[in-house]
């Protein structure tokens, strides 16, 4: 009997659940990050808000917590989708409107975030 490798696992899912952990533990760290920095300043006006999101290392955080988070809403919707919805065929189309919608929804708050830094 051939040994399957622990380095590629063989099991059907696999690489969505490990894609799931490394976005929640990512979403995680960077949501740590922006409560600790935004409780630690106090209270902030409209163009404070601005100010502190366009500063370079901020705007790049928030972009990375914005593609990690939404990576992580699309996987958990997909899995709901493919584990509660009985129609084999209404399956595919709805994990791709899903997809649809967060892709939409990350370009969205990319370019905001773009816009906000001057770098669009």
């Amino acid at each position: 009997m051939a040994q399957i490798s622990a380095k590629h696992p063989r099991e059907p899912g696999f690489g969505h659940w490990r894609w799931q952990r490394i976005s929640a533990v990512a979403t995680l760290g960077l949501m740590l990050y922006f409560t600790y920095l935004v409780a630690s300043m106090g209270p902030l006006d409209y163009s404070a808000a601005m100010a502190f999101v366009a500063a370079p290392q901020h705007a790049v955080a928030l972009a990375i917590l914005v593609i990690a988070g939404l990576f992580h809403a699309a996987l958990g919707v997909q899995m709901i989708i493919e584990d509660y919805i009985p129609l084999a065929s209404g399956r595919l189309a709805l994990v791709t409107i899903a997809r649809g919608v967060f892709a939409i929804a990350a370009m969205a708050s990319l370019v905001s975030v773009g816009m906000i830094a001057g770098l669009i």
